[in-house]
């Protein structure tokens, strides 16, 4: 589906969207709807500017963020500007600076705009890359602090208050209308907000409503509270940054009958960095839990980076288990949180929002697309029907080593993980993928008549079977339909190099567009097949290596061996176990489990 088409969908909402071109962030905005601005992207005008045709001509994707707000949608632009450096973005900005607001050094100092960050006195907060919005919130801190904006100081004496002080924007001071110490807890309670900080902003606030109260002034005291509550306004509007500046993964799950959607943010630094979706199925009886468990497992298992921290609208099944494992593997502690409330609640109810949007939106567009390249891949192919159910193939081994195959399924051009399928390959010796392949398949469609009674995956024929690799692949898979008399059973092999699709009997490969969806949902297919064998292949890697390391050990043969894989589950876990608990196995001599321990501490 085209991105024209897409943004129909978007919601009329605030938020971010976020422009890509071949995965590439290029340009970064914010709007009060969505959905209106990113579709003037994509109208037709002889008026339209040169950056909304070079955008509109290089996106292949856009994603977005919906936020409560626009001055919400402002600070988060801020950070995904900074994260990502748009070359757009910095093309079109890198001609001026941007805006600060200065705390000045004065007996009675000044909330102040300059563009001199580094030729200034005093504080220095921002940059702000919306000047407007800047002014806005200064002026809207004004009315709850009021002090002067004017250059004078106690060496010009006093004079009469000026209109300011009348409106009360200003508590003239140079009128000797305030006193210095309440005046510098009026620009106290300025710099606590420009830091983030609105709990001591507040308390300064009550201590004021709380004395004017005790004196019965009571219209004062209400003065007050309504200046407490433009502080809490403000503060609930600010819901994308933390104080700290850990690393932190917020995950959120929208889910309907037998699919949902998962949504992270990606906190890093103390702003939002990132976000990305997920589509999942799952059984409609399945605990929310369960999926959070299986959809965290999956996704952090080859992550570069894991945070410290991992907020969740509920904890995962075995929670402990998956903490240690996170853990190890990124080799620090890692906490799995439900927030309560604060920063970081807020910051989890946007991704829940944003999970709930992508579904709605996301989920017939994306069936649109799919659709659109089944259609594609059977008009480019000559398919006689739609191919509704692609079969991906792949070998893995080390020169023969370990030697499996795969088989992935897409139903509709989605992944039918219920219905993947691993070989392990026996009596081919050396690296031969040829010959591999051909059992793989013997096996596989040899089992159409006889499935067996809990193999329903193996009872119907696919619409197209796809082999990763190039001709010499493809010919072994074809021999193997020929062996078997399925030469009705269409066949393609997909080579990597330069992702070229052939078919049997053609010395020319299938012409595609390198950015077409029929494409990539092949490259999808070919892709989940090799990861598939890939992760089969390093689990019997890893047991035969893990076994024989237990093996060289002296004093331990196959029943200690035996105890100590029940006991601890696997090798990692028998490396992690400390000398008293291998010492408690039954049965386990003293010096056998101090050789044990000292084998994987020297190893």
């Amino acid at each position: 589906m085209q991105l024209k088409e897409r943004v129909r969908d978007f919601p009329r909402e605030p938020g971010v969207y976020i422009i890509r071109s071949r995965g590439e962030v290029i340009y970064v905005g914010k709007s009060a709807s969505l959905r209106d601005r990113v579709r003037s992207y994509f109208h037709s005008s002889s008026s339209t500017s040169l950056k909304t045709r070079v955008l509109r001509d290089e996106a292949d994707d856009i994603d977005y963020i919906v936020t409560d707000s626009e001055v919400e949608a402002l600070i988060l632009e801020e950070n995904l500007i900074k994260e990502y450096r748009p070359r757009y973005n910095v093309l079109l900005k890198d001609n001026k600076s941007y805006p600060y607001l200065q705390i000045t050094e004065e007996e009675y100092p000044r909330v102040v705009v300059t563009r001199r960050r580094g030729q200034v006195d005093g504080e220095v907060f921002g940059p702000y890359t919306d000047a407007g919005a800047m002014r806005e919130t200064l002026d809207a801190l004004e009315k709850i602090f009021p002090i002067k904006d004017c250059g004078w100081s106690a060496d010009d004496g006093g004079r009469r208050p000026c209109l300011r002080y009348h409106i009360g924007l200003c508590s003239a001071p140079c009128a000797g209308k305030v006193d210095r110490e309440t005046y510098l807890e009026y620009v106290d309670g300025i710099r606590e907000i420009l830091k983030g900080n609105y709990r001591e902003a507040i308390g300064v606030l009550r201590e004021h409503m709380e004395e004017a109260a005790g004196r019965n002034d009571f219209e004062k005291a209400a003065e007050w509270r309504d200046k407490i509550q433009a502080v809490k306004k403000i503060s609930n509007k600010q819901r994308v940054r933390l104080k700290d500046k850990l690393d932190r993964d917020f995950i959120a799950m929208d889910r309907k009958e037998d699919g949902g959607v998962i949504q992270i943010f990606f906190v890093r630094r103390g702003r939002i960095s990132g976000q990305d979706s997920f589509e999942m199925e799952f059984p409609r009886e399945e605990k929310d839990e369960t999926i959070i468990a299986s959809f965290v497992q999956k996704f952090y298992r080859n992550r570069a980076v894991i945070p410290e921290e991992i907020y969740v609208e509920k904890l995962p099944a075995d929670v402990e288990t998956i903490e240690a494992w996170l853990s190890d593997v990124r080799s620090g502690g890692v906490e799995i949180i439900v927030p309560r409330r604060g920063a970081k609640r807020r910051i989890l109810e946007m991704a829940e929002r944003n999970a709930r949007f992508s579904f709605k939106s996301g989920a017939t567009s994306r069936a649109g697309e799919r659709r659109e390249a089944l259609l594609d891949l059977q008009s480019r192919l000559g398919l006689p029907a739609l191919p509704e159910r692609i079969e991906g193939y792949d070998i893995s081994n080390i020169s023969g080593e370990d030697a499996v195959g795969s088989m992935v399924v897409f139903t509709d051009g989605q992944e039918d993980r219920s219905a993947y399928r691993r070989f392990k390959i026996s009596e081919v010796s050396g690296p031969d993928d040829y010959r591999m392949i051909k059992q793989v398949l013997r096996r596989r469609l040899g089992r159409v008549d006889d499935p067996g009674e809990e193999d329903e995956s193996f009872a119907s024929l696919p619409d197209l079977i796809l082999i990763d690799g190039g001709k010499g692949q493809l010919n072994a898979g074809e021999e193997a339909v020929h062996d078997l008399g399925l030469d009705g059973v269409n066949l393609i092999g997909l080579a990597k190099e330069f992702e070229e699709v052939y078919q049997p009997g053609s010395s020319e490969p299938v012409s595609f567009d390198q950015e077409s969806q029929a494409l990539k949902m092949l490259q999808r297919v070919r892709d989940e097949a090799h990861r598939f064998a890939l992760d089969y292949h390093r689990r019997l890697r890893q047991k035969r290596t893990v076994r024989s390391s237990l093996d060289s050990i002296r004093g331990v043969g196959p029943k200690r061996k035996a105890q100590l894989l029940n006991t601890f589950k696997s090798v990692e876990g028998v490396r992690r176990a400390s000398l008293s608990e291998i010492s408690a196995i039954p049965n386990m001599p003293e010096k056998v489990a101090e050789r044990i321990y000292r084998f994987f501490a020297d190893n």
